[in-house]
């Protein structure tokens, strides 16, 4: 029903936005949980859990002639009402060329030895379907022409770019946009193309999009955990002597496997915890009164979709990741006094999934190992 358990506890500062069922960005305020969609085939992703971002454009929403940078050979309309922008709403900029080398750039400062990520949609109007939208951070390397290529049947297309600026700071630097014909060439005069929803970030891989409209805004990051410090309900669904956890989740859409956790039940420390990880090195990690109790590693985990059941009891603990054998440890103290269940993260703040939980079931006794199996299948 896209809704949380009245249970779980929510927060994130800052405006945000998810993808809906019918593929249109939906803008939303502080706090409210953002259930995403595939955009291309509507396909619920499930809770959607990133870091805090913040968007370096000012004007992002309408990227156009209230940019500092360079720009020339152009004509941007704000606010056309010619095609509604990704978010349904006639906020969308057409850029009109005027020359045959039209471009559009922000000026900013970015820092040395930080990896930056660009992204915006883009849409075909006059003559440049299937053409492409170079994207540039500084100087090289630019954006490749396969990953920016324009849609050539009139829908929106989500761009983005990942550079790492080298050891020394690159201040006053042009960021932004120079159109091309395909396979190489400039645009004619007369040609368009649709912009809409640009957005300059600190890290490896592009986020949701944070509008901004005049200023620079910061996205905070989703917090959604099971609180067993305030009540009894923690107790009367947790046993602390055995259990098993089944979490199904998808990776962010560009494929990051930045080792976020996908579940922790933890005592709000790193020194017992239990947790699920999105990485390739290992998937399950156990920590008992301060000493590690090893990791679960059953190999790569998928680019999209994966599932996960894993266990815990004194002894006898097992994991199974997309319905593979169960790895199963028995020599594995258990962790005491675990009072949180994160959904996304550990601690309250540390490393995000980046990512999307569709299903969470909790059993309160350690089940059979096939049965590990058939259920992360």
């Amino acid at each position: 029903v896209k809704k949380l358990d009245p249970r779980i506890t929510y927060s994130r500062t800052g405006p945000a936005s998810y993808i809906d069922e019918y593929g249109i960005v939906q803008l939303v305020g502080a706090n409210t949980p953002r259930f995403d969609h595939d955009p291309a085939t509507g396909e619920s992703k499930g809770l959607l859990i990133e870091e805090a971002r913040t968007n370096l454009f000012p004007y992002g929403t309408t990227p156009g002639d209230n940019w500092t940078g360079a720009k020339a050979n152009s004509v941007w309309t704000e606010n056309t009402t010619e095609v509604k922008a990704p978010d349904g709403t006639y906020t969308a900029t057409k850029w009109a060329f005027t020359g045959t080398d039209p471009y559009l750039y922000h000026q900013g400062t970015l820092s040395a030895n930080t990896t930056y990520t660009i992204s915006m949609w883009v849409k075909a109007g006059t003559n440049m379907a299937g053409d492409w939208l170079q994207f540039r951070i500084g100087g090289a390397t630019y954006s490749a022409q396969a990953d920016s290529i324009i849609p050539a049947d009139g829908t929106w297309r989500r761009i983005t770019h990942t550079k790492t600026v080298g050891g020394s700071d690159e201040t006053n630097v042009n960021i932004g946009f120079e159109p091309q014909t395909s396979p190489s060439g400039n645009p004619a005069s007369g040609d368009v193309i649709y912009i809409w929803g640009a957005q300059l970030e600190v890290g490896g891989y592009a986020t949701s999009f944070i509008p901004t409209n005049g200023t620079t805004a910061t996205r905070g990051a989703d917090i959604g955990y099971l609180d067993g410090t305030t009540g009894t309900e923690f107790d009367d669904i947790y046993d602390p002597l055995q259990g098993t956890f089944l979490i199904d989740w998808f990776n962010n859409p560009d494929g990051n496997h930045n080792d976020g956790y996908v579940f922790t039940v933890d005592d709000g420390t790193g020194n017992n915890r239990i947790g699920a990880v999105n990485s390739n090195n290992y998937q399950v990690t156990v920590t008992s009164g301060g000493s590690s109790q090893g990791t679960r590693d059953l190999g790569s985990i998928n680019s999209g979709a994966n599932k996960i059941a894993f266990t815990y009891k004194l002894n006898d603990q097992a994991t199974s990741l997309n319905g593979s054998d169960a790895s199963v440890d028995t020599s594995s103290s258990l962790p005491t006094g675990l009072k949180y269940w994160w959904f996304g993260l550990r601690q309250g703040q540390y490393d995000f999934l980046g990512g999307y939980i569709s299903n969470f079931r909790y059993y309160p006794k350690r089940l059979p190992n096939s049965q590990l199996k058939t259920l992360s299948s």
